[in-house]
């Protein structure tokens, strides 16, 4: 092999890379591989021969740069449509048989004078439409050849009957072939014949320009009807349209609106960040306010400690009164005693004086017996008595150190309790003060409770509407993609529609410039039929030279005859005509009165066919300028539609930004909210801190309580020989003191409960508020998903 030719048959090639292809190579022959596609012939660009038969190659491309291309054998492959010729303008011989070819769309793109295509071998694939193979046949100017059945291997159009006919489907399409290889080759050997021959040919041109005249037609029929279906497929279009345009407004109103919610919503978010920062100051005021209620109740405690004191001190003052009166009232009872004393002296002496009388009356003072008795009752009474006074003398000395050791305690305790009064009269002035702010602090703290309660509400009441709006965003989001999505999906089918209606265009223009050329030969045909008429009249004219020219119309008449006879068997419809032609040219010899009623016939007829071949292109140019505005229309729709699809597009990229700011708000919400969950357990901490406190304060006043009840106890046990009404009113005012600690024990206990209760609702709502945020964050993430799926569908 040179270097210009190259062959590789059976060499187990796999790709077309895998060869090393030079510029100069013209010929290429790789029969019998293994390649699947056609790819790497860019650099070849002399190639004229290639040969790529017996291969698993399934489509038709990368063919475009070859156009040096002459002969292309593609036989026993797997193709199953034709396409990608489009280029090979040299191209003379193509090859597609044993393959399962159904589609020829791609011989569209070689119809023209400037593609050379002559020898087309198509046997043994899976034709089954007469229609669509004429259609793509009959541009292809250059055509010489071509083979649907060979060797016994055709394709299914030759065998099945398309339509109900006469004539089998297989001479139909051999007929139609060659009428197509002979017109182009009448076509082109037009200019080589001379003028008699064409006289002999124009008769048969004339029956075949009807009978292409009378397919014309039918075809002209089959194009309106088409035409009609364009036109319902433009009203369809239209109303598609219109519907188009009011959904695009509905959206676009719908997108306005979701805009303004955006809006709306934004600003609420800023709105509820406002009140969340003002609820976070409250807070932050309600924990200082806590602080100085804590400082206020520590103040009162103190100052409840410092009442208890001067309570203490008013009762030992009280208790040192009653000392005192005690002291009055023993030492009348002492002055009493002593004045008992005397009279028991006087009785005493009286009664001894008696006793004295009675014993002398008895006994005798004198005798023994009697001063032994008397004696002994002296020295009894005197030892009485004695003991009697020691035990005075005793209580005497032990009352007047009680007193003395009581007056120095009162004493010492009005010292203390007068520095102590002072004091606490200033604190308690102070206390008054600081009550009457905490009093106000107190009020403002609980309207501010109030509005924060109001204001949690209402944030509970903004987060399930901003719930609810954001479920509709997202339901008229997904709306809106598979809107989106169906009106994608039509404005592809209307673009096919559009393509498929361009391709229909090129070929109605390439039919119209074969049916121009089959007027132009039409036009030849009567040019010349007008030429054999002035023949005639200058026949007519000289019938002196009739006789030379009888032979010469004889030898026509023979000629017209035997046209007659075929035109007879090849055309039902002209058999009147052929008649009267034959009348006309059995009888020519006879009258030439019949040869100028024949004749004028003949104009009349020519002249019918020339009004219907003007009325014809006439009508064609009408409908070649309805069908350049239909297709400028259906180039500006096309254009529009691009346009939208566009306009969609950056819809659909909006969409996207959209998503993502809302992903990012989503986001921050989120952080928000987990800071919010954080503060929730601090002020748990904080409030977990605070009953720890409140508990250890109340143990502490327990404690004091106790010991102040031990201290009072042994205060009572020490003083139990007090009045019984000083001791009633220490148990009312012990009981009194009791009640005021219960009560403040209790409303301590109910401030507690309500604060716990107050974090227990908060910690609940925002339990709820962080799974609404869970399951939102859920659906987002469900949703951003399917987005995804379906932007990668898109």
């Amino acid at each position: 092999m040179g270097d210009k030719e190259l062959s590789l048959i059976d060499k187990n090639i796999t790709s077309l890379l895998d060869i090393p292809l030079s510029p100069t190579v013209t010929s290429l022959n790789l029969h019998c591989n293994h390649i699947p596609r056609i790819e790497g012939l860019t650099s070849a660009w002399h190639l004229r021969h290639l040969d790529l038969s017996s291969n698993c190659i399934s489509k038709i491309e990368g063919l475009t740069f070859l156009t040096s291309l002459r002969t292309l054998n593609l036989s026993c492959n797997l193709i199953t449509k034709v396409e990608g010729l489009k280029g090979l303008v040299n191209l003379t011989r193509l090859s597609l048989s044993y393959n399962q070819i159904n589609d020829l769309t791609g011989l569209l793109y070689l119809h023209g004078s400037e593609y050379k295509l002559k020898h087309l071998s198509l046997h043994s694939n899976h034709l089954d439409r007469i229609d669509h193979l004429l259609q793509c046949l009959l541009g292809l100017q250059s055509l010489r050849e071509v083979t649907l059945s060979q060797d016994g291997r055709s394709n299914p159009v030759c065998g099945s009957p398309g339509r109900k006919s006469s004539f089998p489907v297989k001479s139909k399409i051999m007929a139609v072939v060659f009428f197509v290889i002979l017109f182009n080759g009448l076509l082109c050997l037009c200019a080589a014949q001379t003028i008699v021959e064409e006289r002999d040919q124009e008769r048969e041109r004339r029956w075949k320009a009807e009978q292409a005249v009378r397919k014309l037609m039918e075809e002209l029929k089959c194009l309106q009807t088409k035409v009609s279906e364009e036109k319902d497929l433009q009203s369809m279009a239209l109303h598609t349209t219109d519907r188009l345009k009011e959904l695009l407004l509905k959206e676009r109103s719908g997108h306005s609106e979701l805009q303004t919610r955006v809006e709306e919503l934004e600003e609420r978010r800023q709105s509820l960040t406002l009140q969340l920062e003002k609820a976070r100051g409250s807070e932050e005021q309600h924990k200082t306010a806590l602080h100085r209620l804590e400082e206020s109740i520590s103040h009162g405690e103190a100052l409840r400690a410092r009442q208890q004191a001067e309570e203490r001190q008013q009762d030992l003052e009280n208790k040192a009164a009653a000392l005192k009166r005690e002291l009055d009232i023993q030492r009348a009872s002492v002055r009493q005693h002593r004045d008992k004393l005397q009279q028991l002296h006087e009785l005493l002496a009286s009664r001894e004086q008696e006793h004295r009388k009675q014993l002398e009356s008895r006994l005798q003072p004198g005798g023994a017996d009697f001063c032994e008795a008397v004696a002994k009752e002296v020295a009894s009474v005197e030892q009485r008595l004695g003991h009697r006074e020691a035990e005075l003398q005793e209580k005497l000395a032990d009352g007047r150190k009680q007193y003395a050791a009581l007056e120095d305690e009162f004493r010492m305790a009005l010292t203390i309790e007068a520095a102590r009064f002072s004091e606490v009269k200033e604190a308690c002035d102070q206390m008054a003060t600081e009550l009457m702010v905490l009093k106000a602090s107190l009020g403002q703290s609980q309207q501010r409770e109030k509005r924060s309660g109001s204001l949690v509400q209402e944030l509970t009441a903004m987060v399930k509407e901003q719930k609810s709006r954001i479920a509709e965003l997202i339901k008229a989001k997904r709306d809106t993609v598979n809107d989106l999505k169906s009106r994608l999906h039509s404005l592809e089918a209307e673009a096919e529609q559009d393509r498929r209606l361009s391709l229909q265009l090129e070929l109605l223009k390439k039919d119209k410039a074969r049916l121009l050329s089959q007027l132009t030969a039409q036009e030849s045909v009567i040019d010349g039929l007008r030429a054999e008429r002035r023949i005639w009249g200058q026949e007519l004219a000289q019938q002196v030279s009739l006789a030379q020219d009888r032979g010469r119309l004889e030898a026509r008449i023979e000629v017209l005859s035997t046209e007659l006879e075929t035109q007879k068997k090849q055309n039902v419809g002209d058999n009147d005509a052929l008649k009267i032609k034959a009348k006309i040219i059995d009888d020519q010899t006879e009258t030439i009165r019949k040869l100028k009623e024949a004749l004028q016939e003949r104009d009349d007829q020519i002249r019918r066919l020339r009004e219907e071949a003007v009325q014809a292109q006439k009508r064609f140019q009408q409908q070649q300028e309805e069908d350049k505005a239909r297709q400028a229309e259906l180039r500006e729709r096309l254009e529009h539609l691009s346009l939208r699809k566009e306009e969609l597009k950056q819809q659909l990229e909006d969409k996207e930004t959209e998503l993502e700011e809302i992903k990012r708000v989503h986001s921050v919400s989120s952080q928000k909210w987990q800071e919010k969950a954080d503060l929730l357990t601090r002020l748990e901490s904080q409030v977990k801190r605070m009953k720890e406190n409140f508990d250890s304060k109340e143990r502490s006043l327990l404690e004091e309580r106790d010991k102040a009840t031990e201290a009072q106890k042994a205060a009572v046990e020490k003083l139990h020989c007090v009045d019984d009404a000083f001791r009633r009113q220490l148990e009312s005012v012990q009981a009194a003191h009791q009640a005021e600690l219960l009560r403040q024990a209790h409303e301590k206990q109910k401030q507690i409960e309500r604060a716990n209760q107050k974090v227990f609702d908060v910690e609940d709502e925002m339990r709820q508020l962080l799974e609404e945020t869970e399951t939102t964050k859920r659906l987002m993430e469900e949703k951003m998903k399917r987005l995804t799926s379906v932007l990668k569908d898109f």
